[in-house]
């Protein structure tokens, strides 16, 4: 490849012939090199494959359309970690094996909102398939306002600066199914910077390690809200069911973060509160009340109107 590289794609894969993935990984490699408007590099980084998979990708290497390296990993975020410190882009963005971008502008266009904002990574809405077919999309559901609960959007509709992973760190290894979002909710806890991209253009294979298992995400989805919010596993638990996290932790969390519009994230909480809380709120915004030590006030819909000395 003889142009500047701007983006890395990376692609873990191993034994693909093995798992049915044949197809699979020749739409990805063809749905990247298809991008237009903007120059990418990339990466097959291989688990040491010994079904044939490497001699099906040879020839695509050949062409100059991928690099592969093979060795064997501890796993799919190992793998991401290599491809991340080989990668030459001033981007990456990881696309699996049974993944695929099916608009030829979607890199280039989200290049172009990380570039204008000067954000550290972006995200995008996603399409999931399943044997074959679109069966969702998840346009209502990307947004940062999530991130405190669960992934804000799909690793594959993302693009990040690869400068942010020696700031932050890389993907941590002990995570088997979620370290993708134990990275990001780190990056906004160490104030990275986002933009979201309103463009649907990756496609992420259901039939993945991912998608078969919901019980794991459940349990890791836990473990990572528990080591990043420096709470309880039992804490964590109850923050991952309810979507609501105590005023004093959340507060805590976003001076963390340099999101400046705070609002949002406090009315979504405010919308998972439990119904006794919520009508303690409504008391405390009409009703009467002690404002410090010595003063009564009588509050409506914010505002003071009476205020005096307790007697």
């Amino acid at each position: 490849m003889t142009k500047e590289v701007v983006v890395s794609i990376i692609t873990a894969t191993w034994n693909l012939l093995q798992n049915g993935r044949r197809e699979g990984i020749i739409r990805c490699i063809e749905s990247v090199h298809n991008q237009k408007d903007c120059r990418i590099e990339h990466l097959i980084i291989d688990g040491g494959s010994n079904d044939g998979t490497l001699e099906l990708l040879r020839p695509y290497e050949e062409k100059g359309w991928i690099k592969i390296y093979s060795e064997p990993d501890q796993g799919i975020y190992d793998a991401f970690n290599k491809g991340v410190q080989k990668a030459q882009g001033d981007y990456v963005c990881f696309i699996n094996s049974d993944d695929y971008l099916k608009k030829e502008q979607g890199l280039s266009v989200s290049l172009k909102y990380l570039q204008k904002t000067g954000a550290d990574f972006s995200y995008s809405p996603v399409s999931y398939e399943q044997n074959g077919a679109i069966v969702m999309t998840d346009d209502k559901t990307v947004s940062m306002y999530n991130v405190f609960y669960f992934i804000p959007g799909c690793h594959q509709g993302m693009v990040f600066k690869k400068d942010l992973f020696s700031r932050i760190g890389y993907h941590d290894l002990s995570f088997l199914i979620c370290a993708d979002y134990d990275f990001i909710l780190r990056a906004i806890l160490q104030k990275a910077t986002f933009v979201k991209v309103p463009l649907n253009y990756a496609v992420f294979g259901l039939e993945g390690l991912t998608g078969h298992n919901p019980h794991k995400i459940n349990n890791e989805s836990i473990s990572i809200k528990a080591k990043n919010y420096d709470c309880s596993l039992e804490e964590a638990e109850k923050i991952h069911k309810n979507l609501y996290i105590s005023w004093s932790l959340l507060f805590s969390l976003l001076n963390k973060t340099s999101i400046q519009n705070k609002f949002p994230y406090i009315f979504k909480n405010t919308l998972h509160m439990p119904l006794w809380k919520q009508l303690k709120q409504i008391r405390y915004w009409f009703f009467k009340l002690r404002t410090r030590k010595g003063r009564r006030a009588f509050r409506v819909l914010g505002i003071n109107f009476i205020n005096e000395e307790k007697k």
